[in-house]
C-alpha cells in the first residue's frame, strides 16, 4: 500500500512539475519519472527484510531524482538541448553514485538488527 501511496504522491509532484516545463506531454512525463520515483522509495520503506535489492532500489531512485537537480542546477534555460541532456545525465551519475553509498549504508544498517 505504501506504494502505491508514494507513486501518486511524488508523481503528481511530477505531474505539476512537467506541466510548468511542457505543458500537455510535459505533464504526462513529469507523471510517470514521478511516479516512478515514488515507487521506488516505496519499495525502499516497505522492505521487510534485508536484501541486496536494496541498494538497487536506492541507486536507481536515487539516478532519477538526480536527472532533475543536475538539469536545475548545470543548465539554463536558454542553452541547447544536448548541454541539458549532459548535465541532466552527470546528474543521474552523481545521484546512482550517492544512492549506491545510502543503500549500502542502510543494509547494513537492517542486517544489524536482524
Amino acid at each position: 500500500m505504501k506504494r502505491i501511496f508514494w507513486s501518486l504522491g511524488v508523481g503528481f509532484c511530477g505531474f505539476f512539475v512537467g506541466g510548468m516545463m511542457g505543458a500537455g506531454l510535459g505533464s504526462i512525463f513529469g507523471f510517470v519519472w514521478g511516479a516512478s520515483i515514488g515507487y521506488g522509495f516505496g519499495m525502499i520503506f516497505d522492505q521487510q527484510y534485508a536484501t541486496n535489492k536494496i541498494i538497487a532500489y536506492w541507486g536507481i531512485t536515487f539516478a532519477l531524482a538526480g536527472i532533475f537537480f543536475g538539469i536545475i542546477y548545470g543548465a539554463q534555460p536558454e542553452e541547447s538541448t544536448v548541454h541539458m541532456a549532459k548535465m541532466g545525465g552527470i546528474g543521474a551519475t552523481a545521484g546512482m553514485l550517492l544512492g549506491l553509498l545510502v543503500g549500502s549504508i542502510h543494509i547494513k544498517q537492517l542486517r544489524r538488527k536482524s
